[in-house]
């Protein structure tokens, strides 16, 4: 009986824990599609709106070109996450106003850190 009263218990809190995984996949996913969607539309106010305050420094956020394309993997550590697209890496940080940019136009370098037109992981 106690057994099966803790093997429920361990349950309950895996599939919450999985849910609060998924959940935060799905919304920085949503904000880095938003970011690319903004900048493919020349929508600059909206673009530093959706970059972290680091990001935005020294950035002219009317002439950014970045590459773009569809998410294909979403990675969330924590409050971090690594959103790859057909031709970019963007890196996001959850802030208390949501998830936000703070490495975009990131390409990898061998045994270096991600090097990053906007920001960086």
């Amino acid at each position: 009986m106690v057994r099966s009263a803790c093997l429920s218990a361990l349950l309950a809190v895996s599939l919450a824990v999985g849910g609060c995984a998924s959940a935060s996949r799905d919304l920085a996913q949503r904000a880095a599609e938003e970011f690319e969607a903004a900048v493919a539309s020349g929508r600059p106010e909206r673009v530093c709106e959706l970059l972290t305050e680091r990001a935005r420094e020294g950035v002219d956020c009317s002439s950014l070109e970045l590459p773009r394309g569809e998410v294909r993997e979403v990675v969330v550590w924590g409050d971090a996450a690594r959103v790859r697209t057909d031709d970019d890496t963007l890196f996001l940080r959850e802030l208390s106003s949501g998830w936000r940019v703070s490495g975009a136009g990131c390409h990898a370098v061998h045994d270096r850190p991600y090097e990053c037109e906007v920001g960086g992981p």
